[in-house]
This record gives structure tokens, C-alpha cells and sequence, in this order.
């Protein structure tokens, strides 16, 4: 998958209260990243890993911040597939 597309796939990012959603919608950008074997998407797809793991934290601890976080960590990327 190519930067344009990963780029149309974080448009269409589900809204924060389909927990659900955005998990699925995490994971299959990260495959999409890992699998369009661009070796600088693939490095920056960590960040979409650690907004993951910041959201299964949040299920555990249910600390807020942890969603501030995760929202950190997507804009990063988005901003790295926007250059």
C-alpha cells in the first residue's frame, strides 16, 4: 500500500467512541504500513503500535491520559505520511 493510501486510510479514522472500531481501524494501518514494505513507514508504523498499547493500558487503568497519548502518537504519524 502506498503513502496515499495509508494517507486516504487516516481520513477515515473512526470517531473516538467506537473503542472497537479504532482498534481494527490501529491494527489494519499497521499491516498496511508493514506491508508496503517502505522501510520508513514501516519505522514509523511503531508509533501506531505504542497509540495501541497506550489504548490497552486504558482498558486497564482507565487513566485519560493515556488516550491523550494515543492521540499524540497518531498525529505524529499522520503528520510523517503528510510530508
Amino acid at each position: 500500500m502506498s503513502r496515499e493510501k495509508i494517507a486516504r486510510a487516516l481520513t477515515r479514522r473512526p470517531d473516538g467512541e467506537d473503542f472497537r472500531k479504532t482498534v481494527f481501524w490501529l491494527v489494519d494501518v499497521i499491516y498496511a504500513c508493514k506491508a508496503s514494505q517502505d522501510q520508513a513507514l514501516v519505522n514509523q508504523s511503531k508509533l501506531l503500535e505504542d497509540a495501541l498499547g497506550c489504548l490497552g493500558r486504558f482498558l486497564e487503568t482507565g487513566d485519560k491520559d493515556l488516550l491523550a497519548q494515543t492521540h499524540a502518537h497518531l498525529e505524529a504519524f499522520a503528520q510523517f505520511v503528510k510530508q
